[in-house]
């Protein structure tokens, strides 16, 4: 934090609004046109993006004034979103690290993960544009079909447990 008060904020403001909408990599996505502030070190070859955030704002007047008294009220959808997920928006943060940490010859041969709703989706799509194997616990008749399809395409292995979820996190835990 303290490199960061170190530089005048007008400094930020004028350098994040220059990269807006832009499609220069990876500045072009939302997350990442904020790099000096998400993984400052991580190289820019190691980014895992699909441009994600940079999503509309919806004008929200009536629900505003109705709800919240307010006149001017704007909202963000996070779900308008590559794979539909608001969670593309950290997961691209995830997976880059990821993937900069396998560069680095650390030993990740793939990731797994317990997941739930449209998470799957997100990490799947992700892992799979880094050339990342994952591998997906899943609930029992806890997810629908439609969040089982991203997966599936997008080449995870879609493991369909009878347990709950903590007993698909002491499964993927587990080691050898």
């Amino acid at each position: 934090m303290e490199a960061l008060k170190a530089i005048n904020g007008n400094y930020w403001k004028t350098l994040f609004d220059s990269r807006i909408g832009k499609t220069t990599w990876p500045y072009g996505s939302d997350v990442w046109s904020k790099k000096e502030w998400v993984l400052p070190k991580i190289d820019s070859d190691d980014i895992v993006s699909a441009f994600e955030g940079n999503s509309n704002m919806c004008w929200a007047e009536r629900f505003g004034k109705q709800l919240v008294g307010m006149n001017d009220l704007w909202v963000k959808h996070c779900g308008i979103s590559h794979t539909g997920s608001f969670k593309d928006l950290g997961m691209n943060v995830l997976v880059s690290q990821v993937n900069r940490l396998r560069k680095m010859a650390r030993p990740v041969v793939g990731v797994g993960s317990a997941l739930t709703t449209d998470t799957p989706a997100a990490l799947s799509t992700y892992y799979t544009s880094a050339g990342i194997q994952s591998i997906v616990f899943l609930q029992a008749n806890k997810i629908s079909m439609a969040q089982l399809v991203q997966p599936i395409a997008n080449g995870a292995i879609v493991l369909n447990l009878d347990t709950s979820f903590d007993g698909c996190m002491q499964l993927l835990q587990k080691r050898k």
